[in-house]
């Protein structure tokens, strides 16, 4: 994996999620192990142009399941008469986060190789 790709996910990561610049080497570092992840479960050396957009899209939800970057999903409810405020329970954050990523499964799948048997030697 080269430090081109890892600057274009990060900075696409960064721009979606409108971090300052100090945040870079945070961001980056997540892009790595959002890489390493995909090509892991894809059994692939390299990485197809196609799954930028995924890896960005990963490496946004960690961000925000790390609490690096804000949530929008904080406040559950705002009600305006007599002011009420009530917050998203972080348990069921953290389920639906898990259960998001899981359906990155299927924007990886078509990228999966497969592993084939090797031949016995006769």
């Amino acid at each position: 994996m080269g430090q081109e790709l890892v600057s274009r996910i990060a900075a696409t990561a960064k721009s979606n999620l409108q971090l300052p610049d100090e945040q870079l080497p945070t961001i980056e570092r997540y892009v790595k192990r959002a890489i390493n992840r995909i090509l892991v479960f894809c059994g692939r050396e390299d990485f197809p142009p196609p799954l930028e957009d995924v890896a960005a899209q990963i490496v946004e939800d960690m961000l925000r399941a790390d609490q690096v970057a804000p949530s929008e999903n904080d406040v559950a409810s705002v009600t305006r008469g007599d002011t009420s405020i009530s917050y998203r329970d972080k348990a069921n954050s953290l389920k639906e986060t898990v259960a998001f990523v899981k359906n990155y499964e299927s924007q990886l799948i078509p990228f999966k190789r497969m592993k084939l048997p090797k031949d016995c030697p006769t």
